[in-house]
């Protein structure tokens, strides 16, 4: 039998010093990995940040990226004020090849443990990574005594961390600085196109709008990207929907141009 818990026992506390930022979306993994790393600055001040790139392609690289982040967080800030260390786009962390040596495990641990005792005084850690195994050590350790943050695939993730949040990912409203009139289809993105290519419409949006309040649908036509993956996924969303009329309309004026042979073919989607 187990023994039974302690109720007396005090859960051990999170360091606010020590974050992790990971998951399948890249894009919104280094965008709030890039804020977080700012504000940290901004707080501590001084000249004695360091930045570790961890994007390795073998094992050997991996522990040449571990022994200088070891390093760093040994190493007192020059000018006593305070130090945030980045161990950057880290990908051995997960099933990778990399991550797999025994000697980069058995280093992970040990350096787990380490981050246990350490003391946090003036040191701050960030670690971005890609994909993370949860079942390991080092991940248990950093989700138990630090701050984790997931950003999982598929997901419209605002740099702040929300999901499909107002502002963008570089802290932009959506479309401008006010309303927009229109449909939401206008910008001829469907709703599940990556981030970064969502990021960038709405960029140029921005620049074309100047220091206009309002929107208009010529506004998205003119100055938007329509690629055929836009026309692709509506069509799927049109037909989860169940608008086959529409959808089919849509489809067949579309590729009627460069395949006259679909220009008059239905899809008999009633039925699906």
């Amino acid at each position: 039998m187990k023994p039974a818990a302690n109720p007396n026992k005090m859960p051990a506390a999170k360091s606010p010093s020590l974050a992790l930022i990971c998951g399948d979306d890249e894009f919104a993994v280094k965008a709030r990995a890039k804020q977080l790393h700012q504000q940290w600055c901004e707080d501590l001040g001084g000249m004695d940040h360091e930045t570790i790139e961890a994007a390795v392609a073998n094992s050997g690289e991996a522990l040449t990226a571990l022994a200088r982040l070891r390093e760093a967080l040994q190493t007192l800030p020059f000018f006593g004020t305070g130090k945030v260390i980045w161990l950057r786009d880290c990908n051995f962390l997960g099933d990778e090849r990399a991550a797999t040596a025994q000697a980069v495990t058995e280093t992970l641990n040990e350096l787990a443990e380490e981050l246990k005792k350490f003391s946090w005084q003036g040191v701050r850690l960030l670690i971005s990574a890609g994909k993370v195994d949860k079942r390991k050590t080092f991940f248990k350790t950093l989700d138990k005594i630090g701050r984790l943050k997931r950003f999982p695939a598929g997901q419209w993730t605002t740099a702040t961390g929300g999901t499909g949040g107002s502002r963008g990912a570089r802290g932009r409203p959506p479309a401008a600085k006010g309303n927009f009139r229109g449909s939401a289809g206008g910008t001829g993105q469907p709703r599940r196109s990556h981030p970064r290519q969502l990021d960038n419409e709405v960029e140029k949006l921005c620049l074309f709008a100047g220091d206009r309040k309002r929107l208009e649908v010529a506004d998205v036509a003119a100055i938007c990207t329509r690629n055929k993956t836009a026309r692709a996924f509506a069509l799927g969303d049109a037909l989860a929907t169940g608008i086959c009329r529409a959808c089919c309309g849509g489809w067949t004026r579309n590729c009627g141009k460069s395949n006259p042979a679909r220009k008059n073919r239905k899809l008999d989607c009633c039925t699906v």
